[in-house]
């Protein structure tokens, strides 16, 4: 990985923990926000997986977009 993408990953990182903070702590203050709140936490990490699946099979292919071959151990 680059410098650049290990930075932005550090950073979402960082991001996700202020968020997930703040929302406990509003969850703390105002108990009446508990259901919706896990309902909309619930859907935001469905989606966040479904990108990450989508990532990893679209960066599965070469550099020009072409299918990455696949190297058997025999070496032919």
């Amino acid at each position: 990985m680059s410098t650049l993408s290990l930075f932005v990953v550090a950073l979402a990182g960082i991001v996700g923990v202020a968020v997930v903070a703040g929302l406990g702590y509003l969850v703390h203050r105002r108990p009446a926000l508990r259901g919706p709140l896990t309902i909309a936490l619930a859907a935001a990490l469905l989606m966040v997986t479904f990108y990450v699946g989508l990532a990893q099979v679209g960066g599965q292919g070469g550099e020009d977009g072409t299918p990455a071959a696949r190297c058997s151990r025999t070496g032919r």
